[in-house]
């Protein structure tokens, strides 16, 4: 086989391709190309720009403000709830032991005055249901150092106390069903008409490093005043109970400083749900996490989240790795490789000089990576489908001004085809116009000049018939022709040749009818074409 010159076949086709071109479609190719161009420019200016980060910028932007104004909520609300926990722990510890001297008791007789503990805590209820009634909080609690059956093998894991619920805790009006009891002696809630809760129990179950004992401990062994001792338990569920909460928890301190036990408010999943969920309007599974700090890293699985129960029971535990990428985001992920971003801010619920202030917790709003990568994708999706939508709309633009341009111009090589212009009407192209105007001159020229060839040829007919027919002349008749050639008329060649005038009349009217002529002139006509052929006429031919 031959070798084929692949090059050469490829630079043939593409000469082929361009030789069967039109002009529209070549025009409509630039202004694609050149639309393409355009349109490439703006894309590289609006990446340059960051335009494409401008979903990021506002995600982060609106994660800001949530995060900003949950966390001022935040802080406000449980300083708020430590302030009123000072107030309550203060009377209730007045009111224990105002009870215990009553019955000639000190107060470090307490965990031996089994008999006085239910008379104790019913001498607190009114206070607690007060207070929790005037507080955003969905429980108060009393726990005293004592149990009502001190004989009893777990006695030493018992504490006598009294729980109460608010179902309501965020209601502006408390309805009597809203307040219910979880823990406390039986006989309490009787005589208030408290409902019982499923979970009610007796007495609380105590564990040793707990916050009851670690917070009784602390108050012991110091000097600060009540106002620096409380304690933000993180988020644990009471034993026997299925939600988990906060607790603040402050100790009952008497006035020769024995620590009686411990009181507080619980701040519950629910109650921080209804309280500090985000504005989930374009972002469902948003939420905020209350957590408290291990080595500088949030610890989920003592959190308080306040987002939708699909994201929340989806289950963001255990402690969270923490990575901060160049766009400002935080990504948090967890054990099971789960990833959340979103921002955080270190939140401290304590005062400076608080005996717990070293305690901080990380307050953040976050989403799963997920959501917050499918929200990026849609904002760019629809730059991207407007940018399509703008090419399309260019090119359809392109091809009706490629074929509203091009239009006159196929209409003109049209007419220059049929060679029609006498109704040709101007394209207002300068070029077409004068281009047209030019054929059309050139046209009627061409008519004139084959009118004038027509005539030549005619006349040049009649020319060589009138040669011809010189020959049918007589002798007397080609004497006289002869000398009408040398210039003589009528009267000059009868004179010549001696002949009368009539006579030579007579050879005129033979000699133009033979000759085919109809006058004297149109004789000399053709006797000036044969001077002008020959130069000269042999008068004796």
């Amino acid at each position: 086989m031959r070798d084929i010159n692949i090059f050469k076949l490829l630079r043939n086709m593409g000469d082929y391709g361009r030789d069967r071109l039109t002009l529209q479609r070549r025009l409509f190719v630039f202004f694609l190309l050149f639309l393409v161009a355009v349109m490439s420019g703006l894309f590289l200016i609006l990446f340059a720009t960051g335009i494409f980060r401008a979903g990021l910028q506002e995600s982060r932007v609106f994660l800001e403000n949530e995060l900003h104004h949950i966390a001022e909520d935040v802080e406000k609300d449980f300083g708020v709830a430590s302030v009123q926990g000072i107030a309550l722990s203060k009377r209730l510890a007045a009111q224990v032991e105002s009870n215990l001297t009553e019955n000639d008791l000190k107060p470090s007789d307490l965990q031996n005055s089994s008999s006085s503990l239910e008379s104790i805590l019913n001498d607190c209820v009114d206070i607690m249901t007060t207070t929790l009634e005037r507080n955003t909080v969905s429980a108060v609690f009393i726990m005293l150092n004592g149990t009502v059956n001190p004989s009893l093998d777990y006695a030493e894991h018992s504490r006598a106390g009294i729980f109460i619920k608010n179902m309501r805790p965020n209601a502006v009006y408390q309805s009597p069903s809203a307040i219910q009891y979880m823990r406390g002696p039986a006989s309490i809630a009787r005589e208030r008409n408290m409902p019982l809760l499923p979970q009610w129990q007796m007495e609380f179950t105590v564990e040793k490093d707990d916050f009851f004992h670690h917070v009784m401990e602390v108050a012991s062994s110091s000097t600060l005043p009540l106002s620096r001792l409380y304690y933000w338990n993180p988020r644990a569920a009471l034993q026997g109970d299925s939600g988990g909460a906060m607790l603040l928890v402050l100790p009952l301190i008497a006035t020769d400083g024995t620590v009686m036990g411990v009181c507080g408010f619980e701040i519950s999943d629910m109650l921080f749900k209804m309280q500090y969920t985000p504005d989930n309007t374009d972002m469902p599974r948003i939420f905020a996490m209350l957590a408290p700090m291990q080595e500088e890293m949030p610890d989920a699985s003592r959190a308080l989240l306040a987002g939708s129960y699909t994201v929340t029971s989806a289950g963001i535990d255990g402690v969270l790795s923490v990575e901060t990428d160049q766009n400002g985001l935080v990504h948090f992920t967890s054990p099971k490789g789960i990833t959340y971003s979103g921002i955080y801010k270190t939140v401290n619920l304590y005062p400076k000089d608080a005996v717990h202030g070293d305690n901080a917790y990380m307050l953040s709003v976050v989403m799963p990576w997920q959501d917050l990568s499918d929200f990026l994708t849609a904002k760019n999706m629809q730059i991207l489908i407007l940018l399509f939508a703008l090419l399309i709309m260019s090119a359809t633009v392109a091809l009706v001004l490629s074929r509203k341009y091009i239009s006159p111009i196929v209409n003109a090589f049209g007419k220059i085809r049929s060679q029609t212009y006498s109704n040709y009407k101007k394209t207002h192209i300068q070029e077409i116009d004068d281009l047209i105007s030019f054929l059309a001159q050139q046209d009627k020229y061409d008519a004139s000049a084959s009118q004038h060839t027509q005539n030549s040829r005619l006349s040049f007919t009649l020319f060589e018939t009138f040669v011809k027919n010189i020959e049918t002349l007589s002798p007397a008749e080609r004497l006289v022709f002869n000398l009408y050639m040398e210039g003589y008329n009528a009267k000059e060649i009868a004179d010549k040749l001696c002949l009368s005038i009539n006579t030579i009349k007579t050879h005129n009217k033979r000699i133009y009818m033979k000759l085919n002529v109809s006058s004297r002139n149109e004789l000399l006509v053709y006797v000036k074409m044969m001077k002008e052929r020959d130069g000269s006429v042999d008068a004796e031919q």
